[in-house]
């Protein structure tokens, strides 16, 4: 039985409650916890490893990688491939995706966290290198928005590799599309670059904080539906249309991934917060293990 297929009737109902009692009960959570409380400026905005200038640079370069990824992929006027669900006739069809209908991909949506992260921890540096003070509510959001790009990012570049590039290229698909630019930008470079911060920073974050990136993807089911139904009329992803017969299912263990990749991020930041080494052989293995930069060979897909 594969991921998408359909029963006797449409499971869309019990998918929506179900995610929706998650979310309730995560909000809870965050509502009532203290996951907003603000860490020092000195330890978001600096760095024990390098000079605060560099780590503010490279903050800055890679907030600014996203800006001109996400603005070039809406302006590109030969748009974007891509092979997704059509609501109405529920078969994948290849298609070309161009202007905001690009934003609507949750690779594109992880990006967009990633760069807001990236946006706001410069802010920090540079605040830090020239003895400026950060908004205490800046200081806040910061590590929430760096759990939701690390556990979203791994999820993103995980999917990508060991999921939709095989599993679209045994379908007779041509997967070229997932190694142009800016798809490599945003499933490889993604956690490359947030696996750097994660080294030379010094946010803090912990278990509880799996919160956000779990609500963040249980927002994106609710808009992939939305703009499925009410806007470009397709899924993006076959897996997410909610009325397959193992849905519910499905998106439980999506949420359960993000949370597991969120927990390998909390991991690594563990082992570098023990030592600095072993921390950064850690990331290094972890994301070679993960990325991809070369199409695989018709005859199959074969592992990085």
């Amino acid at each position: 039985m594969g991921l998408h297929e359909y029963g006797e009737r449409d499971r869309h109902i019990e998918t929506f409650v179900l995610t929706l009692v998650i979310l309730a009960v995560l909000l809870i959570v965050v509502l009532t916890g203290d996951l907003f409380s603000a860490q020092s400026q000195n330890r978001i905005g600096g760095s024990v490893i390098i000079p605060n200038v560099l780590l503010a640079v490279f903050r800055t370069i890679a907030a600014g990688l996203s800006l001109f990824t996400v603005v070039s992929i809406c302006l590109d006027r030969d748009g974007g491939p891509s092979i997704p669900l059509f609501y109405e006739s529920r078969k994948c069809e290849e298609v070309v995706l161009y202007g905001v209908h690009r934003l609507a991909a949750f690779t594109v949506w992880s990006f967009i966290a990633f760069g807001a992260y990236f946006a706001l921890a410069a802010f920090a540096s540079w605040s830090e290198v020239f003895g400026a003070s950060v908004p205490s509510w800046i200081l806040a959001v910061i590590p929430p928005i760096f759990a939701i790009a690390c556990g979203t990012a791994l999820l993103v570049t995980v999917v990508v590799t060991y999921y939709l590039i095989p599993n679209n290229q045994k379908k007779g698909f041509d997967v070229a599309k997932y190694f142009l630019w800016y798809e490599i930008v945003m499933h490889n470079l993604n956690v490359i670059l947030l696996g750097v911060d994660l080294v030379l920073g010094g946010i803090d974050i912990n278990l509880s904080m799996v919160a956000f990136p779990v609500m963040f993807g249980i927002v994106y089911v609710y808009f992939a539906y939305i703009y499925a139904v009410y806007g470009g009329g397709i899924y993006l992803y076959d897996f997410l249309d909610p009325r397959i017969r193992l849905a519910p299912f499905i998106h439980i263990g999506l949420f359960v991934m993000i949370a597991l990749f969120y927990s390998v991020a909390l991991v690594l930041d563990a082992l570098v917060d023990w030592n600095i080494i072993a921390g950064g052989l850690g990331v290094a293995v972890c994301v070679y293990s993960i990325v991809r930069f070369r199409e695989p060979v018709r005859a199959g897909f074969q592992g990085p």
